[in-house]
């Protein structure tokens, strides 16, 4: 029974949901700008002092390792290009003299102040990646060893330390955990996916910055390319398929890469299907022709892609890499020759010049001899690799050239875009 004065359960419950135009106070969504109007704006919170910080640990010499040069040719190490004492380190690093940047950037190391980390880690970036592009990522992983030993006891000094470490840097340090890791790679993954986590977590704020996105393309990608050194291309093709935030035409090539190299080739053609770039389309089908063995084809199909883009040294290279496949052993040194006498000479001709010189000729070590002599003559800059990587490929022998390519009878490198 209700009473006259009491109105019904159900009315009661719509009674208190009953909207009343009443003025709203402005607020923010997650998708706008944090304030509309200075009226609006919340109290602004007092900024956190930043922390003092003590980078002395990487500052001791005896976690760096010496560089040697008995790897690099003489005629590059009493070249008239040499860099004089006094060289910057960005003029080092923008001539390709890495070598000598990784020295510079230790010694910069050891004068900075121990609480000025922007300098220390920026510089540390430096030594690291230039001991990579000498070929000595084992000692670029050893001497990362102390900054991530120190991330990883989670201590507030280095909860302190990890938003002043650059992105590029951050990065390094994951794939350099990878290299010689007794789990084969494992421990780079969850490093990188612990990363995705925390840029998702940048994601969700109302002013995360696009480079956030980005960030996160990136380590989707990074993580098909652990996957592959792991052996695991099954896993990495079905990576990929989950990653929706990456560009169409750089997924699909991809995808049609990781297709061909575990052997599906009707696979790898739907997916290169899927390819808006005619040129990449075209060059990708090219190097289906030389997976399947179709030499004579592919040398047609990389002087057809020529025709159209006389400039592109990489077709011109796998143009040459296929003569040499059908017997042209002649034509293909010809080739090679004329782009190391043209274009900046980069260290995947240099290495296929050599292995040809060995190839062809008895007189090998005079021909590489010369041709060490024509390089160390070229003005080096960033676009040949760096000036010790050219050294390195010309200092080469048929039997260094078939354990490095396994995969190729004659031991030379196609050039993949």
């Amino acid at each position: 029974m209700h009473s006259a004065r009491s109105p019904p359960a159900s009315v009661r419950r719509h009674a208190r949901n009953i909207s009343r135009p009443e003025r709203q106070s402005a607020t923010s969504g997650p998708l706008e700008a944090a304030v509309d109007e200075p009226a609006a704006a919340s109290p602004v919170l007092p900024e956190r002092p930043k922390p003092v910080l003590d980078l002395r640990f990487l500052q001791n010499r005896d976690i760096y390792h010496a560089i040697t040069t008995g790897d690099i040719p003489s005629v590059f190490l009493n070249s008239s290009l040499t860099p004089p004492p006094h060289a910057s380190l960005p003029h080092l690093v923008q001539r390709g003299h890495f070598r000598r940047a990784a020295d510079a950037s230790l010694q910069a190391i050891f004068h900075c102040t121990p609480d000025d980390a922007d300098k220390i880690l920026g510089l540390l970036y430096t030594r690291l990646a230039c001991l990579i592009l000498i070929s000595r990522p084992d000692l670029a992983a050893a001497e990362a060893v102390p900054l991530t030993d120190f991330l990883a006891r989670n201590t507030a000094a280095a909860q302190d330390l990890i938003p002043l470490i650059p992105w590029h840097l951050r990065l390094l340090l994951v794939r350099l955990q990878s290299i010689g890791a007794a789990d084969g790679g494992r421990r780079g993954i969850m490093a990188l996916y612990a990363l995705a986590g925390e840029v998702r977590c940048n994601l969700r704020s109302a002013q995360a910055a696009p480079e956030w996105s980005d960030r996160l393309q990136d380590l989707g990608l990074r993580v098909c390319d652990a996957l592959v050194e792991m052996g695991e291309l099954e896993t990495a093709t079905r990576h990929l398929d989950t990653l929706t935030n990456v560009e169409p035409d750089e997924l699909a090539y991809r995808k049609a890469l990781l297709r061909m190299r575990v052997g599906d080739v009707e696979g790898a053609k739907r997916s290169a299907s899927g390819m808006l770039d005619e040129n990449r389309k075209r060059a990708f089908e090219a190097l289906l022709q030389v997976a399947d063995g179709d030499y004579e084809h592919a040398v047609r199909s990389w002087q057809s892609l020529l025709t159209h883009s006389p400039g592109h040294e990489m077709f011109a290279l796998n143009a040459a890499v296929s003569l040499l496949y059908t017997g042209h052993i002649t034509s293909a040194r010809d080739v090679l020759e004329h782009l190391a006498h043209h274009l900046p000479m980069f260290p995947t001709l240099l290495f296929n010049l050599a292995t040809v010189y060995e190839l062809c000729t008895e007189r090998a070590a005079e021909r590489k001899t010369s041709l060490a002599m024509q390089a160390a003559a070229r003005e080096p800059g960033p676009e040949s690799g760096g000036w010790e990587p050219l050294g390195l490929c010309l200092d080469t022998t048929l039997g260094d050239a078939l354990t490095r390519n396994r995969n190729l009878p004659s031991g030379v490198s196609l050039e993949v875009a």
